[in-house]
């Protein structure tokens, strides 16, 4: 059952409740402190239902939406929309500008603030590594970036295989690793090209790239692909993929990916696996709230 807290976000004085019964539901109604909700089979109070598609409406819209565009969109009358935008604008969840339009407020935006500040990403992305794990037979590597080094933030480790992930909270090179190489490729090239100005490029192997303009082709590359690849860069018979997590907000704040003994990167065996990185990796964002904007013609 939503608790009383949601009820009072979007709880209605006893006034306005005739205005949510707009569909042919049964409907329970429950009054407490001058507020008033409607229950549907027990569990779904209709009038937040109704006003978390509004708020969804607002979102995908990018812009200010009048009461007829939001009335005809999310298909309610007019007098059901108003209720509901007037309430959420007690409590500044919603906006509205000196054309008369809705936003959203900025107290939506404390609220995700809050919620990021006391979230552990690794409590959402394990379940993806541990099932990326069992689909690879590879280690599997969680990552997010601090200046020029990436850091390792969780990890789930191949069974009856040689340890070759590196320790939670450990400091990588930037420039060496399939990590490194996706945050490089989702930062403006001239960022990207004082950063490794910055970076005692060290070859840690004989292939390690270490010739600026051969690196920064291959981060080009990276961005045009999705994903990174490390050919033994790192380490000598150990490869490497990663792939980008967005955030809600599209930014790509972490990385997942795998290392293993692969025996080629043209082999089908290191495709299938690029594939499946490729996939976590977008499952991940989408649990994150990142949603891929659609091409408009």
């Amino acid at each position: 059952m939503i608790s009383n807290l949601v009820c009072d976000i979007v709880g209605f004085c006893d006034g306005v409740v005739g205005l949510f019964l707009t569909e042919q539901v049964e409907a329970t109604m429950i009054q407490g402190k001058g507020r008033c909700c409607i229950m549907v089979d027990g569990n779904i109070i209709l009038s937040v239902a109704k006003a978390m598609e509004l708020l969804q409406t607002l979102s995908q819209a990018g812009k200010p939406l009048s009461l007829k565009e939001l009335s005809e969109q999310c298909g309610y009358p007019k007098s059901t929309v108003f209720g509901l935008l007037t309430t959420m604008r007690t409590y500044d969840v919603i906006t509205q500008d000196a054309e008369g339009k809705y936003t959203l407020g900025l107290r939506l935006f404390e609220y995700g603030r809050q919620v990021e500040r006391s979230w552990d990403i690794s409590l959402v992305a394990h379940p993806y590594m541990e099932r990326l794990c069992q689909q690879t037979g590879a280690s599997v590597m969680l990552s997010i970036c601090e200046g020029g080094s990436v850091i390792t933030l969780d990890q789930v480790e191949a069974r009856d295989k040689l340890r070759i992930v590196s320790d939670v909270g450990a400091r990588l090179p930037i420039y060496c690793t399939s990590q490194g190489k996706v945050f490089l490729a989702h930062r403006p090239p001239q960022e990207v090209e004082k950063l490794l100005q910055r970076q005692n490029m060290t070859p840690f192997t004989p292939h390690t790239i270490i010739d600026p303009a051969a690196l920064m082709q291959e981060i080009r590359l990276c961005r045009a692909n999705g994903y990174a690849i490390e050919n033994g860069e790192y380490k000598i018979g150990l490869r490497s993929i990663s792939a980008p997590v967005y955030t809600v907000e599209g930014e790509v704040r972490y990385t997942i990916g795998v290392i293993g003994m692969f025996r080629s990167t043209h082999s089908d065996e290191f495709h299938a696996v690029v594939e499946q990185v490729c996939a976590t990796a977008s499952m991940l964002s989408a649990a994150l709230g990142y949603r891929e904007k659609e091409e408009t013609l």
